[in-house]
């Protein structure tokens, strides 16, 4: 009597374990995969265009603190970009680019720099 008392003792502490194992195991599990998808949208931000990475973080449900900031911080540098291609006289990339970051942000600032060279882009491109 006092053994099959034992043995269900000890039974139920394993089963008990195993549980609490398991959905440690889970969560653990979900967190992970959850981080795997952060540093996808992180190589896509970082890797390819703006668009993507938002794309990829709407489908997937991320929530990332400061996407206005990253917007910004992403417009600002395709105006740098597009303004070394305007300076080395490559205006048709530049005005993609110029483009692009004013469609890119809520910012004024950007969008009124943006907007100026748009302007002289198109205007040097049609005096060629």
């Amino acid at each position: 009597m006092k053994k099959d008392v034992f043995y269900v003792v000890v039974l139920t502490v394993f089963a008990l374990l195993f549980t609490i194992t398991y959905f440690s195991y889970r969560t653990l599990n979900e967190k992970v995969e959850y981080t795997e998808k952060l540093v996808k949208a992180y190589e896509l931000y970082i890797f390819s265009d703006y668009e993507k990475f938002a794309d990829y973080v709407e489908k997937e449900g991320l929530k990332i603190e400061g996407m206005d900031l990253l917007r910004e911080k992403k417009a600002r540098s395709l105006l740098a970009e597009a303004k070394d291609l305007y300076k080395l006289a490559n205006y048709g990339e530049a005005l993609a680019l110029f483009e692009k970051a004013s469609n890119l942000t809520e910012n004024e600032e950007i969008k009124k720099i943006a907007d100026f060279y748009v302007e002289e882009c198109k205007k040097k491109l049609e005096g060629d």
